[in-house]
Parts: structure tokens; sequence; C-alpha cells
């Protein structure tokens, strides 16, 4: 398996595995590499650092979920793997320029008006 192959692996298992508890020791142990070289690889082959893609990740699926419901947001932080709302909440607008809430907010807005 060459290296492109093996990141496009890497990347679909850390799809799969998005909701929870995941870190960088967890996703060098499945690779199979130490964090430090995984880390080197996986921003030569993405441009991204490993730590970074998978924040924008849980991130993401975030927003979808906020959009979804209303379910809380500590919940929703919590199943994403954020040890605390205040760190969701930093992360999030730092991401998106909104907090969770405010964002959650303004997609229902839109929503409500494109109906």
């Amino acid at each position: 398996m060459n290296h492109d192959d093996f990141i496009d692996d890497l990347v679909k298992w850390i799809e799969g595995h998005i909701e929870g508890k995941m870190d960088l020791d967890c996703v060098a142990k499945r690779a199979g590499y130490s964090k430090w070289h995984l880390q080197r690889m996986f921003k030569q082959h993405t441009g991204r650092s490993l730590g970074e893609y998978i924040r924008a990740r849980r991130l993401k699926k975030s927003a979808e979920r906020l959009a979804k419901g209303g379910e809380p947001i500590l919940d929703v932080a919590i199943s994403f793997g954020f040890d605390s709302q205040q760190s969701f909440n930093r992360s999030f607008k730092r991401q998106f320029g909104q907090t969770p809430g405010s964002w959650r907010r303004q997609v229902q807005v839109s929503t409500s008006q494109a109906n």
C-alpha cells in the first residue's frame, strides 16, 4: 500500500470513528506508526496537521447535528470528544466565527424563512 492509499484509508477510518474520544495516540496505534511519524506523513500528504483535520471534521459534524434539532449543546460537545462545553464553544467559534448557540439559532431562522 503506498502512502496515498494509506492516508486515504486512515481518513476513512477517522470518519467512521469521529464521534467519541479519539486522540493522536489512538490514531497512531491504529495506523501502526509513532504519532510523530504519522503526523509528518499526514501533513505531507494533506497539507494539514492530523489534529487540525480531526478537530475540523468534528466541528463540521457537530454543526450538522446542531442544525437538526434541540439536542443540548453539551451533549453534542461530549459526543464529539470535547471535554467541556467551554472548550467546544471556543473551538466552534474559532472555526465558524460564532458560538454553537448563535449558529443554531441562525440556522433555525434561515430554515423557517425558507419554508
